[in-house]
């Protein structure tokens, strides 16, 4: 498995979108980071995230690096420190010296 997909099969949309402070009502319905939003527009559920008035929308990576303006991968690996996530098996072991 990769980064992209250790993050997301350990980690809902939902769980890292409250972590960063959006407030998610019972109906997976918030106030959207990304626009002036007086109304809840912004609907949250375990695997993507879609705004109904600015459009915007994406996966838990892409909902990370939009909050905190970053490129794809750093948004994973953010992710993947913030909760916690050994990611050993994607490391290179380092050569044996003989």
């Amino acid at each position: 498995m990769n980064l992209f997909e250790v993050v997301k099969a350990s980690i809902n949309t939902q769980e890292a979108a409250q972590a960063y402070g959006i407030d998610i009502n019972p109906h997976g319905v918030a106030l959207c980071p990304f626009h002036n939003d007086r109304h809840p527009s912004l609907y949250v559920s375990d695997d993507h995230y879609h705004c109904f008035a600015c459009g915007e929308h994406g996966d838990l990576i892409d909902l990370a690096a939009k909050l905190f303006d970053l490129r794809l991968y750093d948004a994973a690996r953010k992710l993947a420190s913030d909760f916690h996530l050994v990611l050993e098996s994607l490391c290179q072991k380092p050569f044996a010296e003989k």
